[in-house]
């Protein structure tokens, strides 16, 4: 038996759980140990046919419904292994080509030459004419099966051909036919067979391993056995029938329905080629249990569920396997959704391991989205990391090494690139990023390898680069993987041309093109000077990658729009974390974390962290746990982020409420979120308590103790809390990144104010997003509440992680500001445009009677600032660069950002996509998919957008699709250089000095007045607040009602930045659309009147 979690020498050391070995950092496999025969002198052929069963239909053609039964396979075999010795002359360590499609003879010629001792090569049958050449003049085959209409491509070769059946052909030599030989009976005359080892040679099927040249992966009867071996560890429903839709050239099809089921006795249905209705109506037909997919057909299969499903029978079906790339859960759970009585199990292999890697096999696996399943059987796993070579543990990225008893030999005649890829103790280094989570689970990350995969199948560049340069136009090419939503990747070539060529890119794709099988063929070409390579020579591909997505970064083949920064590195999404546990852990040399700007009371790292994990432990004491909700209303204070980080430690949800928020509008809050606890401060416990509805809601105060007040019930100070040592061990809950973090509360697009849910992995995403845009232990002033979502995500949660030192304001005031600044000498401020424009307007006296000198970057949001804003800030702060941005609650914040200095001459927009941003430009009147420079509703989809909203199902669909899309409402475009430009809003919020303001909310105060018959509520442009609410409103029959009676009534019911600034009266009534200012776009959702312009102006 070879290495299990059941069967190692030092299973008392494997993590069963996980299958690590602490100590030689190893993965062993969980499944049922890999029984291995041990007679030494052992073919595969013979290992096969010794399996016990009760099978009786072996093969079924699909198309003619011509059968095969067991004994007549086997019978098939002993007769055509016969010929091949006694009439053509095949002896042990020949090679055998096979050149077909799929055919119900290939398992009888490839069992027939392995049981021989010979070798089986296959090559794809779309392959053209020089790369079968190729592939003959590496392995030297003695022999060719192929059929008469294929026969063409050897012609020339000189080799020795058996035909599939009769047929016309040309230029090649025939020894026979696979029919006459089935049927013929061996000969009286004993032969001599060639004693045939385990570790011999069996089958030769190239590969384009890591290296890009394609290369023969030497596999050895051990190898095969062990895979056959592996399937009768769990065996399988005797009745299982299987629809062959896989190329059999492919190490799939050969191992699995050549090999592994003929072991079982299980029926394989052969589809000569894949065509998706001929696979269904042969579903329906032989009543197939198990078929393989490829993803694009997995999707097809959903999109057209309903035709599927009218027209053809698919209830026997029970498993779709998947291979090649993790599916979605999407669309796994789409695909169950619309077929629910199938099961969709992935799977990880390469050629290199003859099927060895990882799988899924039950329906609770299945569940575990994104994994590629638990190790094989027998096999053994290293996640190494690429640049230093460290072994490393469970949830941690890097190579994939694999070992067992499946791994192949070697390559065939090229010592070279087996050292690359195998070593000395027998691991096969896949050249892929993967890791192993706590349950053993194996997820792939990416390639290290330079593959393209287009549809499956892998492109090697280095293939297309010597074609490419054997054009006379050509001086050098290089070949690089372009995104591609239907296939993946597809390849595209940068050219570096001849002088005086004018070769274009449709001659060099049509010259490629007549070479090379339709997969391979180039998609795109661009033109370059020279390509960009090491100085030993190597290609730099991810320069050329870059470069292909640098300027706009858009994709036209989905049109997409892909950021343009480097990529964040995010933890694995199925690793247990919460966000408190991940900032704790990000390495920084800062010692103070906050400052009180007013009192100079200091919170350092350490006091800051102790201090998290006594409140945690308080809470948990109170009874707060897992889903929780806990609300805040509080001014900013440096003890705030203790509060939220404290909650989320718990994966208790923190909801935030506006302290100037009137206790009406914190009860909706409040009945929406159903807090069990709240912390607030003894000024604002009055406001909390007339919002509380439950009349003993629990409180504890942050700064100091008072009596209980009426409808609530004081239970604790934090600063006591801070204070507390703790003893008793409590049961931490397990967090889930995806589990809700935050519950801040935002209009949406609806106007109504709905709870965004925020996971763990949005605010991880923030932090790493924070990580790119700024560098470590930086110093900066707290200017925006922190109850919102920038500055709870950046100053109470993501700076936290960076080392920063922030200075806290209570409340914005500009000579606080400017003093704390003289004070504490911070380097970044954030600003939002009338906190600019103030800047610019009092820079004469800010400049003379404070020292700003230490300040370097503002980072601006809320409305793009103009070009003369920006001009004159600059111009009076020659040494600050203003970085500007764009963000909402449901992106967590930041989706686009400037980065650089260069970034902010790009006036008028708010910057490149943030890392790992993807956007759509939309047209919203049409649905249609826009491109570079044109206007449409922005759509974008990112790790930091939202789980969706609270308890609000229908506002949630409206929002974000079924492809994680979320839709902006806002009307913008994205220029040639991948900036992002808003235009307007398709939403109905007013921003008025970065607050957003609800129209419909102040609508429905206004018409709930008795002598207020209609009502309509518009933004007025501001130049400070940026904008502001004014009312058209039409009275009842008789009202004398004023303009400045409507602005108290409102007054009285909002929050100060709702206050409604101008009133217009007016008798005209009819409900058309929402009046808007010159720019701002119309809109038909609530009621309205309908006014011309000129009464705005």
């Amino acid at each position: 038996m070879t290495n299990s979690i059941r069967s190692s020498s030092s299973s008392s050391l494997i993590d069963p759980r996980s299958g690590f070995c602490n100590e030689n950092s190893t993965f062993y496999s969980k499944r049922n140990p890999l029984p291995l025969p041990a007679n030494t002198s052992l073919d595969v052929t013979t290992f096969i046919s010794s399996q016990p069963h009760r099978g009786t239909t072996a093969f079924i053609d699909a198309a003619t419904g011509r059968r095969i039964s067991f004994s007549e396979l086997w019978t098939a075999v002993n007769r055509v292994a016969d010929c091949l010795h006694r009439d053509v002359g095949v002896r042990k360590g020949d090679v055998v080509l096979v050149l077909s499609p799929n055919s119900i003879s290939i398992p009888i010629v490839c069992l027939s030459v392995m049981s021989l001792g010979a070798v089986v090569t296959t090559a794809n049958p779309l392959n053209t004419a020089g790369e079968i050449s190729r592939q003959m003049a590496d392995s030297n085959p003695v022999l060719a099966f192929t059929t008469p209409e294929l026969s063409q491509k050897l012609a020339g070769s000189g080799i020795s051909i058996v035909l599939e059946k009769m047929g016309p052909i040309r230029g090649v030599r025939v020894v026979g036919y696979m029919s006459e030989m089935m049927n013929k009976e061996p000969s009286g005359k004993n032969r001599v067979r060639d004693r045939v080892h385990q570790d011999d040679t069996a089958m030769l099927l190239y590969s384009s391993g890591t290296t890009g040249r394609s290369k023969g992966v030497m596999s050895s009867h051990g190898n095969l056995i062990a895979h056959v071996a592996r399937h009768l560890v769990e065996p399988m429903d005797p009745h299982e029938i299987f629809l062959c839709t896989v190329p059999m050239f492919h190490t799939f099809g050969l191992l699995n329905y050549v090999m592994a089921t003929a072991s079982l006795g299980s029926t394989v249905v052969i589809l000569r080629r894949f065509e998706l209705h001929e696979m269904l109506a042969a579903v329906v037909k032989y009543r197939a249990t198990t078929l393989v997919l490829v993803t694009p057909v997995i999707v097809a299969m959903m999109n057209g569920a309903e035709l599927i499903k009218a027209k053809y029978d698919l209830s026997s079906l029970r498993i779709v396997r998947c291979g090649g790339a993790p599916l979605s859960k999407e669309v796994t759970e789409g695909f169950i959704e619309k077929y629910p009585t199938v099961d969709i199990f992935q799977g990880y292999a390469l050629t290199e391991s003859n099927g060895a890697g990882g799988s899924i096999d039950t329906v609770e696996e299945s569940r575990r989205y994104g994994a590629v399943g638990l190790l094989s059987s027998g096999v053994e796993a290293r996640i190494v990391d690429p640049d230093t070579g460290r072994v490393m543990g469970v949830n941690r990225t890097g190579e994939l090494w694999l070992k067992g008893p499946s791994i192949a030999k070697g390559y065939f005649k090229n010592e070279e690139a087996t050292k690359e890829c195998f070593n000395l103790q027998g691991w096969l280094k896949t050249g892929d990023l993967c890791y192993i989570d706590d349950d053993g689970f194996l997820f792939t990350v990416d390639r290290l390898k330079e593959l393209i995969k287009y549809k499956g199948y892998q492109v090697p560049p280095a293939e297309l680069e010597a074609l490419l340069l054997n054009h006379p136009d050509i001086l050098d090419a290089a070949v690089i993987p372009l995104p591609d939503k239907e296939a993946g990747q597809c390849p595209m070539a940068y050219i570096s041309r001849k002088p005086e060529s004018d070769l274009s890119q449709k001659q060099v794709i049509n010259f490629i093109s007549e070479q090379v099988a339709p997969y391979k063929k180039i998609r795109k070409v661009a033109f370059i000077d020279s390509i960009p390579k090491t100085p030993s020579g190597k290609i730099l591909r991810k320069d050329l990658i870059k470069l292909a997505n640098r300027k706009s970064g858009f994709c036209q083949s989905n049109s997409i729009f892909y950021s343009k920064r480097d990529p964040m590195i995010l933890p694995p999404p199925n690793q247990h974390l919460d966000v408190t546990t991940f900032i704790s852990s990000q390495p920084h040399r800062g010692k103070t974390a906050f400052v009180d700007a007013v009192t100079g009371r200091r919170l350092g790292f350490s006091e800051l962290w102790l201090g998290v994990k006594r409140v945690a432990a308080c809470l948990y004491s109170l009874g707060v746990r897992k889903g929780d909700v806990v609300i805040i209303l509080s001014p900013n204070s440096i003890l705030y982020p203790v509060v939220s980080l404290s909650v989320m430690s718990l994966g208790a949800v923190i909801t935030t409420a506006n302290p100037i928020s009137t206790p009406g509008e914190i009860a909706k809050q409040m009945e929406d979120s159903l807090p069990v606890l709240a912390f607030t401060t003894c000024q604002l416990v009055s406001k909390l308590a007339a919002a509380a509805s439950n009349g003993n809601l629990p409180v504890v105060l942050m700064d100091g103790a008072q009596a209980d007040e009426k409808g609530v019930k004081i239970v604790g100070s934090l600063e006591l809390m801070m204070e507390n040592e703790r003893s008793e061990s409590r049961a931490k809950h397990r967090v889930n990144q995806d589990d809700t973090a935050a519950l801040l509360y935002s209009s949406g697009t609806t106007g109504k104010s709905k709870g965004v849910m925020i996971t763990h992995r949005n605010l991880i995403a923030l932090v790493q997003t924070y990580r790119l845009r700024f560098g470590l232990e930086q110093r900066t002033v707290c200017t925006i509440p922190m109850c919102h979502v920038f500055s709870f995500g950046g100053f109470a949660t993501s700076l936290i992680a960076l080392g920063w030192t922030t200075m806290v304001l209570p409340k914005f005031e500009m000579s606080k500001l400017l003093s704390a600044m003289e004070a504490h000498r911070p380097t970044h401020l954030t600003l939002v445009p009338p906190m600019v424009v103030a800047m610019v307007n009092g820079a004469k006296e800010i400049n003379s009677k404070y020292d700003v000198s230490s300040l370097h970057t503002v980072v601006a949001g809320g409305a793009p600032l103009s070009r003369e804003v920006i001009e004159k800030f600059v111009k009076n702060y020659p040494n600050v660069k203003v970085l500007q941005g764009y963000g909402l609650t449901e992106t967590t914040a930041i989706v686009a950002t400037m980065f650089t200095k260069e970034e902010t001459e790009r006036y008028g927009s708010s910057g490149l996509l943030s890392p790992n941003v993807e956007a759509k430009i939309v047209d919203p009147e049409t649905g249609r998919l826009l491109g570079v420079d044109q206007t449409g509703e922005l759509w974008l989809r990112s790790p930091t957008v939202m789980k969706g909203y609270y308890k609000n199902e229908e506002a949630t669909a409206e929002t974000i699709d079924s492809e994680g899309w979320l839709k902006t409402g806002d009307l913008c475009y994205i220029d040639c250089e991948g900036f992002v430009f808003v235009v307007d809003r398709l939403k109905e919020l007013i921003k008025c000095n970065g607050y957003q303001v609800a129209p419909a909310e102040l609508e429905a105060l206004l018409l709930a007045h008795p002598e207020i018959d209609d009502a309509a509520v518009i933004p007025i442009p501001d130049e400070k607040a940026g904008q502001y609410p004014m009312a058209y409103i039409v009275r009842k029959a008789g009202s004398n009602l004023s303009e400045s009676e409507i602005m108290g009534f409102v007054a009285k019911q909002v929050s100060r930045y709702k206050k409604i600034r101008k009133v217009t009266l007016t008798t005209l009534k009819p409900k058309i659309a929402r009046l808007s200012h010159p720019g701002m776009t119309q809109s038909s959702k609530s009621l309205a009147v309908s006014i011309t312009v000129i009464f705005i102006r």
